[in-house]
C-alpha cells in the first residue's frame, strides 16, 4: 500500500535538495530552508547524531530544552 504524499512529510520531513561535503567539513544548507527557518549567517547549532542522521538544532532551542527538562526533574526530585 503506497503512502500519500502528506504521510511520507510526516514521517521523513520535507526534502529540500542535497547538498555535498565541502573539503573543510561544510555543508551549505539549501536556500529555501534558510528562508523557511529564517536561518541568518552566525546563527549557533547544536550537532546531533542519531542513527547515522545528522540534526542540527539551534542553540536557543537546546537551552530551552534543558532549562525545562532540568525543571520536571526538580519537581520530580522534590516529591520524594
Amino acid at each position: 500500500m503506497k503512502k500519500s504524499k502528506i504521510e511520507r512529510e510526516e514521517i521523513f520531513g520535507y526534502i529540500y535538495g542535497t547538498t555535498l561535503l565541502g573539503e573543510r567539513g561544510q555543508i551549505v544548507i539549501p536556500k529555501k530552508l534558510r528562508e523557511k527557518l529564517k536561518m541568518k549567517k552566525g546563527d549557533s547549532f547544536v550537532v546531533v547524531e542519531k542513527h547515522g542522521m545528522v540534526a542540527l538544532m539551534p542553540t536557543a532551542m537546546m537551552s530551552d530544552f534543558v532549562t525545562e527538562m532540568t525543571r520536571h526533574l526538580e519537581e520530580i526530585k522534590s516529591k520524594k
